[in-house]
């Protein structure tokens, strides 16, 4: 599906003001202080440098990301209100389409991807293996025994754990929290898998018996170099969070642009790009299709994996 407002023409700019002419806001649908709202307060600081104006981050949390989502879509369509995409806006048409706006692609335009995270395979000592394949060969042996702490039921942690269970064809049972990553209960031993950010692996390696076997993403990451990637073991599988710019559907393709341009010229700051390399957060910059084709690659993936695993959301 393409994006209804790719193909703005130029003359909705009219002559109006340079843009842009006031301050502009980045709409996180995630609290203050969460791994994305940081991401998105460091990347804010600098675009405001690039564009000669205020960039202020505005949370807006709740309703699976939706409630920031409409946000945006609603806004005017001037390049001064901008949504920190997230990959919700790929999972909610899929699984919870009931929710507002429906499928992003009609409200939104894509300005620019951000940043990518992988997620990290954690086990408590309770787990006796020591790699992703042995881990795979207990679960084929127990059926349905092997228990993975997640948080949320429509959740990019979620899908990456269906699409490794359906890569690794292997029955798993979900231990839902409402928060955190239920560490302490697989330190343990009540459940014997979690999934959490690599960023958040350093200050938890140090608890005892607590193990990482592998990454989500297609390679490994520097900060853990001896754990290997699920895409060595099942080419061409990689779930990783991300982040990305929106603009409401409608906003003139010359403000688009300025936009994007801003964002690649953040995004090339080598200081920035090694603050967040330490801690497993790649920038990724890139035209405004390479994030439009992401979102429609990711739509694509779980509409797929939806109807092979009816994933349910309760």
């Amino acid at each position: 599906m393409a994006f209804s407002g790719l193909s703005t023409a130029a003359a909705a700019q009219g002559g109006g003001p340079a843009f842009p002419s006031r301050p502009l806001s980045i709409v996180v649908p995630y609290t203050s202080g969460s791994s994305v709202d940081t991401i998105a307060r460091r990347v804010a600081e600098r675009l405001s440098g690039e564009l000669g104006q205020p960039v202020v981050v505005e949370n807006r949390p709740g309703a699976s990301t939706t409630i920031a989502t409409a946000y945006v879509a609603r806004a005017r369509a001037d390049g001064h209100t901008l949504l920190f995409g997230t990959p919700a806006l790929s999972i909610n048409p899929v699984l919870q389409p009931q929710l507002p706006p429906g499928d992003p692609r009609r409200v939104l335009v894509p300005v620019g991807r951000i940043a990518v995270t992988p997620f990290a395979i954690i086990v408590g000592p309770s787990v006796e293996a020591n790699s992703l394949e042995e881990l795979v060969t207990w679960a084929k042996r127990h059926p349905g025994e092997l228990t993975v702490a997640i948080t949320g039921a429509a959740t990019v942690m979620r899908m990456a754990v269906e699409l490794l269970a359906r890569r690794a064809e292997i029955q798993i049972t979900y231990v839902p929290y409402n928060g955190g990553s239920g560490v302490v209960d697989i330190l343990a031993g009540r459940v014997h898998v979690g999934f959490i950010q690599t960023p958040d692996i350093g200050a938890l390696r140090q608890e005892r018996g607590l193990r990482v076997l592998a990454v989500t993403s297609a390679e490994r990451v520097a900060s853990l170099p001896d754990v290997q990637a699920i895409g060595e073991v099942y080419p061409g599988y990689a779930v990783t969070s991300w982040n990305g710019l929106f603009a409401p559907a409608g906003t003139p393709e010359p403000v688009l642009e300025r936009l994007n341009a801003a964002l690649r010229l953040v995004l090339a700051n080598p200081d920035l790009r090694a603050g967040f390399e330490r801690v497993d957060v790649a920038l990724v910059a890139g035209s405004r299709a390479d994030l439009g084709d992401h979102l429609d690659r990711e739509i694509r993936q779980w509409t797929a994996l939806h109807e092979q695993a009816a994933i349910a959301v309760e």
